[in-house]
């Protein structure tokens, strides 16, 4: 995936930045730059909104994806039928008003965008569900692409209003499945877990017996929400002392515990404490050799850690 990368960033970081899918463009007829209009429209439309985080003259990324895909004649008309368009610009040259330029700061921030362009779909409620960047192939091939991501909103819905008719365990089990129908989405973890919190909330009430066997699960999600609360107030002692507690009462294995290693080397690596960033990361691996995020931590390592 090909991307520019951002400058003065607010939160995270070389760690979390590796974890977008990013790439770049300019808007024009049929994008707006304020996005609560187009919260309000997309609520009145029925509609998703897609949001472009672009650096527009300077990111050679985003000036392709502008001119292979979004000024194409074929991609306005067919992509306005099922999103609102937003373009967050963060250019070098044009000028902006303060008022766009606090705007736009604040959702970078708020969906860690580290790379340009990156496009990030929601829906009208301002709930993330998929996010991504450049493609090569034109617009017909992108629109394929956007609607291959509408369908994982269109999972994650059907398993939300299946839940709102279920209680105890299967009402828990149909939430996970809502959530888990995320993990296609390319969102940053600590996204999902700002956006999502609620859901892990319930499952833990839905689930207090652990008849589903989700309790474990989502007991240490809740926890890495914590934890990831306490990095955005830049308490990061707090939040090694988190991780730290996780580890002993949870006791994690797998996939769980390659999360919360990876996590505490976030936290490490925002304390300026290098080698246990580093260390953390050899124990992610370790817990789970064939999980989920062995390439990005293997990434990590090689860019962050391992460049000269």
């Amino acid at each position: 995936m090909r991307f520019c990368l951002s400058t003065g960033l607010v939160i995270p970081i070389a760690l979390t930045a590796l974890l977008s899918l990013s790439t770049c463009f300019g808007g024009g007829d049929g994008w707006t730059h304020d996005v609560d209009a187009a919260l309000k429209q997309a609520k009145a439309e029925g509609k998703d909104i897609l949001i472009d985080f672009t650096g527009s003259d300077w990111c050679g990324w985003c000036i392709r994806l502008n001119e292979e895909v979004f000024s194409q004649k074929e991609f306005l008309p067919a992509v306005t039928k099922s999103f609102v368009l937003v373009e967050l610009d963060f250019p070098r040259g044009k000028q902006q008003s303060a008022e766009i330029k606090k705007q736009n700061q604040e959702w970078q921030a708020k969906f860690q965008v580290q790379g340009f362009p990156t496009i990030l779909l929601m829906d009208a409620d301002g709930r993330p569900f998929a996010q991504t960047g450049y493609q090569a192939g034109g617009a017909e091939k992108y629109l394929a692409h956007l609607s291959e991501l509408k369908g994982i909103r269109e999972k994650r819905d059907e398993a939300l209003a299946d839940a709102e008719k279920a209680k105890g365990a299967e009402r828990a089990r149909l939430l996970d499945t809502a959530l888990t129908a995320l993990s296609g989405s390319n969102l940053q973890p600590g996204v999902i877990l700002a956006a999502y919190g609620n859901l892990t909330e319930e499952i833990l009430k839905a689930d207090a017996n652990d008849e589903a066997g989700l309790k474990s699960k989502y007991a240490s999600i809740s926890r890495q929400t914590k934890i990831r609360s306490l990095l955005e107030k830049k308490d990061f002692k707090g939040a090694i002392a988190a991780c730290d507690e996780t580890l002993k009462d949870d006791k994690p294995s797998g996939q769980l515990a390659q999360d919360t290693y990876l996590l505490r080397s976030e936290c490490n690596f925002y304390a300026g404490q290098k080698e246990a960033a580093r260390s953390d990361l050899d124990l992610a691996l370790k817990a789970a050799p064939e999980g989920e995020k062995v390439k990005l931590i293997q990434t990590i390592i090689t860019r962050v850690f391992d460049a000269k």
